[in-house]
């Protein structure tokens, strides 16, 4: 139940690439991330506990969850949304090293699914019917924010085995919303009315991408460890590209939907293994 939570949160955010470019046209980074956050914080608000909610370590997460949104948004504006979802697929490979220097042992066979499912992600980054084109500043941008996600991912999946993963989530809305409020503020860019696309990716995103996907991959980190949570998300470049596809008719070649395999293979492998382990 727990990958199955973590893979429909992925999915969810595979899908949320698609109109956030769209709306990218419309609005600055900021103030639509001040936006989404707002509404996501008061549509929570009434699901959090009301006591014991962990600000100072909701803030923390929250600063690192703005800096990946806040970079990968950001670099949105100079990226084509596939690339930005296969760009962000790196936090995956990032995530097990990074546990490993805050102490998390992972195991070899977890190990293995990531080798196999970095293959993927790299297959289908590089497996396009024509060049990606060159490095851009908003591919360094991305890339800024998948080193965010993966230090988010890791510490919260220290905090979430203490048994606070309801009391985390609503800080951690209230302060990329106001981060980005302040900054956008600062730059000039909170200005209303904005147009009917950037309300409707604003709502969306604020029920789907956030509240509906954030809630299940704390619930899913109570349960999983963290290497293996990195693989399942994985997936979210295959979604990326999937609803490229589907949505705007960008076409996956053979050797991309290879690369889907290759990362669906990479999050099957610790859980076969583990299984025969223990049968042997």
């Amino acid at each position: 139940m727990a990958t199955l939570a973590l893979f429909i949160a992925t999915a969810i955010w595979g899908w949320s690439f698609v109109p956030v470019k769209e709306a990218m046209g419309h609005i600055t980074p900021l103030w639509f991330l001040a936006l989404r956050f707002a509404m996501a914080s008061l549509l929570f608000f009434p699901l959090a506990p009301r006591r014991g909610r962990d600000w100072g370590q909701g803030f923390l997460l929250g600063l690192f969850l703005f800096a990946g949104y806040a970079f990968q948004t950001w670099g949105l504006v100079y990226t084509t949304a596939q690339k930005s979802g296969l760009i962000t697929g790196l936090s995956v490979v990032l995530v097990p090293p990074i546990a490993h220097l805050f102490g998390e042992r992972t195991p070899l066979h977890t190990w293995a699914g990531m080798g196999i499912a970095a293959a993927g992600v790299a297959i289908l980054a590089l497996g396009g019917v024509g060049p990606l084109g060159p490095a851009s500043f908003g591919d360094f941008l991305t890339v800024l924010g998948a080193i965010s996600y993966a230090l988010y991912l890791v510490i919260q999946g220290r905090w979430v085995g203490e048994g606070k993963w309801q009391r985390l989530l609503l800080p951690q809305f209230i302060s990329v919303g106001a981060l980005s409020g302040i900054g956008a503020a600062a730059a000039g860019e909170a200005t209303l009315p904005v147009s009917g696309v950037v309300w409707r990716t604003a709502a969306s995103t604020a029920v789907l991408a956030s509240g509906v996907s954030f809630w299940l991959l704390l619930w899913a980190q109570r349960h999983l460890p963290t290497g293996y949570t990195a693989l399942v998300l994985a997936l979210e470049p295959a979604f990326a590209a999937f609803f490229g596809w589907w949505l705007l008719g960008e076409i996956l070649t053979d050797l991309q939907l290879l690369g889907a395999c290759l990362i669906l293979a990479g999050i099957l492998w610790p859980n076969l293994r583990a299984e025969s382990l223990k049968r042997g």
